[in-house]
């Protein structure tokens, strides 16, 4: 069950990607070929094994050999985002892979702020799930 403080920050993490999201429907157009499998794992599945991994273990462990922040991000969340972005050129070109930067900071945010994994991981879902929705990928 998901326990977790709706405030303004994570109402605002929820509307931030709609500009994208719009914009890529104008580009892709209203024909969209979705295999429902595929879109329960990109948006469910990978994101949860994404988060429990980058989140659940390895920001934690960078968080306990560094306090430091930089603005309202942890040195620990910034160099998770940057190691999520490099695992991503397995699979993405590289400026589709530097682009998850920004939303694996917001990630890493959400887990500094409400200091539990369910945050990012339903951010991360319903981010992949909005993108895949649209672009039928």
């Amino acid at each position: 069950m998901l326990h977790l403080k709706i405030d303004r920050a994570f109402k605002l993490m929820l509307t931030a990607p709609i500009p994208l999201w719009m914009a890529l429907y104008w580009h892709q157009g209203t024909e969209v070929r979705l295999d429902l499998g595929l879109l329960i794992i990109m948006a469910l599945m990978y994101p949860a094994v994404e988060e429990f991994l980058f989140r659940g273990i390895i920001q934690p462990i960078i968080a306990k050999k560094t306090s430091t922040n930089i603005y309202s991000l942890s040195l620990a969340n910034i160099i998770t985002s940057i190691i999520f972005a490099i695992t991503h050129l397995i699979n993405h070109d590289p400026l589709w892979a530097a682009a998850t930067i920004l939303p694996s900071l917001l990630f890493g945010f959400c887990l500094d702020r409400y200091k539990t994994l369910q945050a990012p991981i339903a951010l991360h879902c319903y981010y992949n799930a909005g993108y895949f929705l649209l672009t039928g990928m």
